[in-house]
């Protein structure tokens, strides 16, 4: 698992789509083949790619593969980037944004208003 290995597997769309299916956890197989209009065997050889990038790990439980992310890998590469980040890039906690309290509008009430039920 080298960055060039990582770099390159992330570089196509599909397989940065798979990337973040599973930032949530691992998923089976046939639920990443159901998030794509392709065929499967397409789809099978950008889970080869990421695996063998070292990107994803697989669990067999019976017939099923599942697929979850090797956020290690990840990390490589997110240490090999950060000195290069400008440093706003690298904080990872966002600041907290001022909390705006507005006061409520006070409704104005229009004098001519009571008369326009009279005519």
């Amino acid at each position: 698992m080298t960055i060039e290995a990582i770099s390159k597997a992330i570089g196509d769309e599909s397989r940065r789509k798979i990337i973040e299916m599973l930032k949530d956890g691992e998923m089976p197989a046939s639920s990443i083949f159901d998030q794509f209009d392709y065929a499967a065997p397409t789809i099978s050889r950008h889970l080869s790619v990421l695996k063998e990038a070292g990107i994803v790990n697989t669990r067999r439980n019976g017939v099923f593969i599942y697929y979850a992310l090797d956020k290690e890998a990840l990390g490589k590469l997110s240490q090999w980037l950060n000195p290069l980040l400008p440093v706003s890039a690298q904080v990872t906690k966002a600041t907290p944004k001022e909390r705006v309290i507005r006061t409520p509008k006070v409704k104005v009430e229009n004098p001519f208003d009571k008369f326009q039920s009279e005519f």
